[in-house]
């Protein structure tokens, strides 16, 4: 919300107060408040409200933004659909900066008046991030920004992607880390090579009770690790699994002063 409003105010006069409200990215019913402060003795405080319905020139459902998360072997279909709120429009053209990531068909359900568009995932694992960008005939709303977004996991997943072990202060104790690396399929697999900075970390394998997997347990050498900014490893996960490649962990290890 952006304000604006008359400082002083002589006795016995008036003054303005102009509130305006930024509706990019908002839809339906809207409620905001804002509270004028002032040396008023009878009324130092004043409650306002501003409340209303945004309607949006393309209707788009349920949102414009598209996720895909998960391993690749069961992923499925991400539909939304476009819809005319003020007046007929056409879809002329899609454009996407994902075409090797994602595919994506336009289905036209009522001419002029709905579109739906399904966008399937073609990732076998790896994370992107992108957009699919819909030109319309419609001049007031000539484009549609859809953002998507992947994080796909192969037959073997390795979560998390990011961890920070170490003394994260002088009076909490070392802190460790895990590591799990498990099939997504149930099948059995075993690690064949583990690439990391041995003066900073030391990993230990121990296999999965519940699933077909392994932990890993991050333990710093903090009599390597000096006191100060982190420390940054990679830890590089190959299994005999030839299709998934290597997979990494980013691992920073802080040693507080």
């Amino acid at each position: 919300m952006v304000t604006r409003f008359d400082r002083a105010i002589p006795p016995g006069g008036e003054g303005t107060v102009t509130l305006k409200v930024i509706l990019k990215g908002y839809k339906g019913n809207i409620k905001k408040n804002a509270t004028i402060e002032s040396n008023d003795p009878r009324n130092p405080r004043t409650a306002l409200t501003m409340q209303g319905k945004v309607r949006t020139l393309i209707d788009v459902r349920p949102a414009d933004t598209i996720a895909f998360r998960g391993p690749a072997r069961s992923m499925g279909e991400s539909t939304l659909d476009l819809a005319a709120a003020l007046q007929p429009f056409r879809i002329t053209r899609v454009e996407s900066n994902l075409e090797d990531k994602i595919a994506h068909q336009l289905v036209t359900v009522e001419d002029g008046k709905l579109y739906r568009l399904q966008v399937t995932n073609l990732a076998r694992q790896g994370h992107y991030s992108g957009f699919l960008r819909l030109h319309t005939d419609f001049e007031r709303k000539s484009e549609i920004l859809i953002r998507v977004n992947g994080s796909i996991e192969g037959e073997i997943s390795v979560k998390p992607g990011a961890l920070l072990v170490g003394k994260l202060s002088a009076q909490q104790p070392v802190r460790k880390g895990r590591v799990v690396v498990a099939s997504n399929s149930g099948k059995p697999f075993k690690i064949i090579n583990l690439v990391h900075d041995e003066k900073l970390i030391r990993v230990t394998q121990s296999p999965l009770p519940d699933q077909q997997g392994v932990s890993l347990e991050i333990v710093p050498r903090m009599e390597n690790v000096p006191p100060g900014a982190p420390q940054r490893t990679v830890l590089s996960i190959e299994t005999d699994m030839a299709s998934e490649g290597k997979q990494e962990v980013q691992v920073q290890v802080f040693h507080a002063p």
